[in-house]
């Protein structure tokens, strides 16, 4: 969060931030039990959502699987990509904006959804929302306030670059 605030034009998409992550992480700065490996990129939930018209999620049997932007475990016991077997420890969402688009809560609200989904086996300790911006958020503070507080199993973070 700290080199997002220093230096935002380091990372040009949330795709960019996903990876200095899970370096991060890999390298035990963040995260320090478990093997080598136990962090992907873009891991599919275990549910399946589809879209109201107003884009928001829910789920929905006939719906398709969405993703996490990172995920992992600490469990020694082998994991697969198989959702059966699956031991996630945690599971990071997160939304970069460089202006706040018009439809920001509900893209803000459908990705706390998928981490407090509790049939995606994310445990409460290991949800986590971030939020990074370029833009000052003074007027969509309330806003956003009351949007974290719907989901109080997510921790919810926040950066704006300076």
């Amino acid at each position: 969060m700290r080199k997002f605030r220093e230096q935002p034009r380091f990372f040009w998409s949330e795709d960019d931030i996903c990876c200095y992550l899970k370096g991060l992480l890999l390298k035990g700065r963040l995260f320090k039990s478990g093997r080598v490996g136990n962090v992907f990129l873009r891991f599919p939930t275990k549910d399946t959502y589809e879209h109201h018209e107003n884009g928001t999620l829910f789920t929905s049997p006939g719906g398709k699987r969405d993703h996490f932007a990172l995920a992992g475990w600490t469990s020694a016991v082998p994991t697969t990509w198989n959702h059966v077997t699956q031991q996630l420890s945690f599971a990071i969402a997160l939304k970069h904006f460089s202006t706040f688009p018009k439809d920001w809560a509900v893209q803000i609200k459908n990705e706390i959804l998928k981490l407090s989904d509790d049939v995606n086996g994310v445990p409460i300790r290991g949800r986590y929302f971030l939020l990074l911006t370029a833009q000052q958020t003074s007027l969509f503070r309330e806003q956003l306030n009351s949007l974290f507080a719907e989901y109080p199993s997510v921790r919810c973070y926040q950066q704006i670059a300076q």
